[in-house]
């Protein structure tokens, strides 16, 4: 009987890991568009959100932990939220600090931080950046961390324009 219930116990726990997991997790890869990848997954209150993800090609200096940066724009129709930016650093910028965007060298920009995440100030702003992605090559975001430490990650545009096309196809 205390096999049983051993048995049992773990049964059960599995099942409601593997249900819990499946259930946060409920994203799709809609596909990798060079650098890169658009996603489209709903929420636990049934809305559909969709968003694509780049990693940097570069991080400077070359001497600092980084964390895991990555840059998102995400759409969430059921709140009328189209292009939305988002830089995550993987730590703590610099309290009262922003982070200066610049799209192949040319139109400087700003983003507000808070935490390890910085975002434009507004939808305009968001779409003017999406725009100017589309047309570009490289985004350098500029960054200072919790620290003090000046930090720069380069991210490629090959393949956002094709990316953005398919979560806003799915995302409709």
């Amino acid at each position: 009987m205390n096999k049983f219930m051993t048995w049992l116990v773990c049964t059960i726990s599995f099942v409601m890991l593997t249900t819990s997991l499946a259930k946060a997790d409920s994203r799709q890869l809609l596909s990798s568009f060079r650098d890169w990848d658009a996603f489209v997954m709903k929420t636990d209150a049934g809305q559909t959100v969709c968003y694509i993800i780049s990693l940097p090609k570069t991080k400077t200096p070359g001497s600092l932990r980084h964390g895991n940066p990555y840059v998102t724009i995400t759409h969430k129709p059921s709140r009328e939220i189209r292009n939305e930016f988002n830089f995550i650093a993987g730590y703590k910028f610099q309290k009262g600090s922003s982070v200066r965007v610049s799209i192949d060298k040319q139109g400087k920009d700003e983003l507000f931080t808070e935490e390890d995440g910085a975002w434009a100030y507004d939808s305009k702003q968001d779409d003017g950046m999406v725009a100017s992605m589309k047309r570009g090559n490289s985004l350098t975001l500029n960054a200072r961390s919790g620290r003090g430490n000046a930090t720069s990650y380069r991210f490629s545009l090959s393949g956002f324009t094709a990316a953005h096309n398919a979560i806003t196809n799915a995302c409709r």
